[in-house]
């Protein structure tokens, strides 16, 4: 029987990420606004993060195997969690 509901292990990592960041954009219109830019930026850093992945995934994976460029995938993600990190520190 199908669930009625996505099954998050599916999903990459960057996708929760950008889920949970949104989630927490939603609840912190409860708490305080000023909140809203951290869940919003690790959205935005969540999808540009799976995008980043599935095209350099298609670039460097042919066949099932890993190509000996497939390094550059994890250098463009830690790029990015870089910035991620040093736009929410500069915010707060």
């Amino acid at each position: 029987m199908e669930r009625p509901y996505p099954n998050l292990n599916k999903f990459s990592w960057h996708l929760n990420v950008a889920l949970m960041g949104g989630v927490f954009a939603v609840f912190s219109l409860i708490y305080k606004d000023h909140y809203i830019y951290y869940g919003l930026i690790t959205f935005a850093f969540g999808v540009s993060g799976h995008i980043v992945f599935k095209i350099f995934e298609s670039m460097f994976r042919k066949d099932g195997e890993n190509s000996k460029y497939y390094w550059v995938r994890h250098l463009f993600n830690v790029i990015l969690a870089v910035a991620w990190i040093m736009t929410i520190i500069r915010i707060y």
